[in-house]
């Protein structure tokens, strides 16, 4: 919700600084008399393409929640690949292209607009962001809606909750009864609701915060709102009656879609198939140069139904990597090797399971499969665990562009909020933007291991 919005704004600056540097280019190296956008229309519109393409592939809009640096990394690597793109793309048309000159000068002015409005940003976040006071309904015992909130929304200050008094010091202030919620959300100026899944709320109260939130005052369950904002399913407060009510999950219940989705799965493994042959031929060489063992490493993983599968993957470990049985993967692994590190930073060691989705084992899109031995255990462990299993699994999906390798019970917790948003949300649209996200991720790799 917010974060859509706001992206959506981030998105209208780089396009307004793209028109202002084709303007500024066009005056400073077009012939007179020419217009830039009327004699050069070709390369304009594809100059504005590519390089908001490339700006949302590598995601150059997380500006004042990374460091700077990676914020011009992904500036300029959009503006180099937007470059190279558009100005191919406009070769095949003599009376459009740009000349040399004037693709460099348009470079040039795109780069440091682009980038100088996110330092400016960079550098005055704290002016662009107000922070919001949130009122809870209900209590939070353990203190884990305070964590949540904390996380999805930084700037976020919760200035108490209406419920039962004398809660542990976790829940926070106890600030009066539920049914003077609007009137101490008033007092404290609190510019938001948050109803917490045990919120006491009878007919009376519900009709006074829905004329409250008819007004504008915003009113939201802490379950979608945190759905909306972070792109997951908070575990810690989500229940069956809640997942039977919410609408998704409907992959299963929508045959259209299913077959789409498998459509897709085959087409796009078959395209990939082409660039990806002479990568796989020359990681192939290189692995069976480097160490002795394999070069296909099989493994079996849970898949749909909870079924087993054999998945292939080009070997990145010693060929003894688990003689004492499996464990997790860790940081800097001793275990993997020097070329085995670099083909799971960009993914290539996972490209021989193009086979797995052509044979329908996997989907192109989903969650990633885990062995038996780690799902047996996270299964006890996690709540809802097994519903990753309602949907097959994918050579990429939704937690691994938004979240670091998984190498504990905790990352497991975690990704599994990400699988679930996924599949309660799955679409066509969500796929397109997954593997967009998953090109970004591949060009800067984080937390691969």
């Amino acid at each position: 919700m917010i974060s859509v919005y706001r992206r959506a704004l981030l998105q209208t600056v780089d396009i307004f600084c793209l028109l202002l540097a084709l303007c500024i280019t066009g005056l400073l190296t077009i012939e007179p008399g020419l217009s830039i956008f009327r004699d050069y229309t070709g390369a304009t519109l594809f100059t504005v393409f590519f390089y908001m393409l490339f700006f949302y592939i590598l995601d150059a809009y997380s500006v004042g929640q990374e460091d700077f640096r990676d914020t011009a990394a992904r500036v300029l690597l959009a503006c180099v690949l937007g470059i190279i793109s558009s100005s191919t793309a406009s070769y095949a048309f003599e009376h459009w292209r740009f000349d040399r000159e004037t693709l460099l000068a348009l470079f040039s002015f795109t780069f440091c607009l682009n980038l100088g409005w996110r330092y400016g940003y960079y550098r005055n976040a704290a002016r662009f962001t107000h922070p919001l006071r949130v009122l809870l309904v209900g209590v939070d015992r353990t203190g884990k809606v305070h964590s949540l909130l904390a996380e999805g929304v930084p700037q976020a200050e919760v200035i108490g909750y209406v419920g039962e008094a004398h809660q542990p010091p976790q829940a926070g202030i106890w600030l009066g009864a539920p049914f003077k919620t609007l009137e101490i959300a008033e007092a404290r100026k609190a510019t938001m609701i948050v109803l917490l899944p045990n919120a006491p709320i009878d007919d009376d109260i519900a009709h006074d915060l829905l004329e409250a939130k008819l007004r504008g005052r915003m009113v939201v369950d802490i379950r979608t709102f945190y759905e909306h904002v972070v792109q997951r399913l908070p575990l810690s407060q989500i229940n069956d009656e809640w997942l039977l009510q919410t609408e998704g999950f409907s992959l299963n219940t929508r045959g259209s879609l299913r077959r789409l989705k498998r459509a897709l799965d085959v087409m796009i493994s078959l395209a990939l198939l082409v660039p990806a042959a002479p990568v796989m031929l020359l990681t192939a060489i290189i692995v069976r140069l480097e160490s002795p063992g394999p070069i296909i490493y099989r493994q079996d993983r849970v898949g749909l139904h909870e079924k087993e599968f054999t998945v292939y993957k080009f070997r990145s470990m010693r060929a003894d990597a688990e003689k004492n049985g499996a464990v997790w993967a860790g940081a800097n692994d001793s275990r993997v090797t020097r070329f085995g590190r670099f083909i799971r930073k960009v993914r290539i060691d996972e490209l021989p399971q193009i086979w797995n989705i052509l044979k329908g084992d996997m989907s192109f899109i989903g969650p990633r499969p885990e062995r038996m031995a780690f799902v047996q255990g996270l299964r006890q462990s996690i709540p809802y665990y097994s519903l990753r299993h309602t949907v097959k699994p994918g050579l990429t999906g939704w937690a691994q562009v938004c979240y670091p390798y998984g190498a504990s019970e905790e990352d497991a917790r975690r990704k599994l909020e990400y699988d679930l948003y996924y599949i309660k949300n799955m679409s066509i649209l969500l796929d397109v933007h997954i593997i967009f996200k998953t090109i970004g991720v591949v060009l800067f790799p984080k937390g691969a291991r």
